[in-house]
């Protein structure tokens, strides 16, 4: 198959994940309002989950493919670039300023999932045990949320300050709702498999490694969704939501879609993950509790934005 012609399904494929991924994140915080809950439950579960799933897709497909690297490296990847493209960006065009103490526990357990990932690393594999154990603390984390969002209910703004508009806001049918979320679930699956396969060819193609693709135009590509989320509702001046999406992006990446994949196969690093790509993951997660204390300035969101991308000239 020609260079082009796997340009052409790279970028239809990521065209059709983006668009699958705004259906799926609109299906799904509409449940969530007619569910009445918090808005930064929405954040943290149901946003998160659902700007997560481009990461889940392309990762699960590309591990169950044997593409290891890429099923690694994508997550990896769009956990930088949730914090130093998304926050940053988003506190570029509106400072964010958040409650923490709506978030103090909710960012430590980010920190703290981040710091196992690299702990569980320095074998060189994820196992299937190791997979299990994350996967076990998503659910802790989900139900520590859950009984967090009604303790902090009070503290909460109107969860229809974040409305959907179009289609479903005039949809009340939890059922209808439902089949739209698993019709966007179904197309988010097949455009990850164009990009895998297409990716996989076009680094073959330059001679490059699939792991740089991942960490870079797989990462950036499945984030466009965290993104647009973040940037939505910091213009909307919901910063809970623009901090909590990331969030919870970032814990759902590394608990669910890397505890899935590693139990599905296994998962090899190399050393040099170690040394340079997990480290960074690590500082850009610890940079974001000590934001959060006095908030996103325009100032703070650019060194984020600014590290993002030296981040990325570092990998060529």
């Amino acid at each position: 198959m020609s260079l082009f012609l796997n340009l052409v399904i790279f970028i239809l494929g990521l065209i059709i994940l983006s668009i699958s991924s705004d259906f799926l994140i609109k299906s799904s915080v509409r449940l969530a309002h007619l569910l009445r809950f918090t808005t930064l439950f929405i954040g943290l579960v149901f946003i998160a989950f659902g700007t997560s799933l481009p990461e889940a897709s392309v990762s699960l497909v590309a591990v169950i493919k044997k593409y290891k690297d890429i099923a690694l490296g994508n997550i990896v990847g769009s956990n930088i670039a949730n914090i130093g493209l998304v926050l940053g960006l988003s506190g570029l065009i509106k400072p964010l300023r958040v409650d923490r103490s709506l978030l103090k526990k909710e960012v430590s357990i980010m920190v703290l999932s981040t710091l196992f990932l690299y702990i569980f690393s320095l074998d060189g594999l994820l196992s299937r045990l190791e997979g299990l154990i994350f996967i076990w603390g998503f659910c802790l984390f989900f139900v520590f949320t859950c009984k967090s969002s009604k303790l902090n209910k009070d503290k909460e703004i109107d969860s229809q300050e974040f409305k959907v508009g179009g289609l479903f806001s005039k949809v009340n049918s939890k059922l209808i709702i439902f089949f739209y979320f698993l019709l966007s679930l179904a197309f988010l699956l097949v455009s990850a498999n164009m990009m895998v396969n297409s990716g996989v060819n076009i680094a073959k193609f330059f001679k490059i490694s699939p792991w740089i693709i991942a960490i870079t135009v797989f990462s950036v590509g499945t984030s466009l969704p965290e993104l647009a989320a973040s940037i939505s509702a910091s213009v909307k001046k919901v910063s809970s939501l623009s901090v909590g999406n990331v969030i919870g992006s970032n814990v759902f990446n590394i608990l669910v879609v890397l505890g899935l994949a590693s139990l599905i196969r296994p998962i090899t690093l190399d050393k040099s993950i170690l040394n340079f790509e997990l480290p960074i993951l690590i500082i850009f997660s610890i940079i974001v509790p000590l934001f959060v204390k006095s908030g996103f300035s325009r100032f703070k969101s650019f060194i984020l934005f600014l590290g993002y991308i030296l981040f990325l000239i570092s990998l060529f």
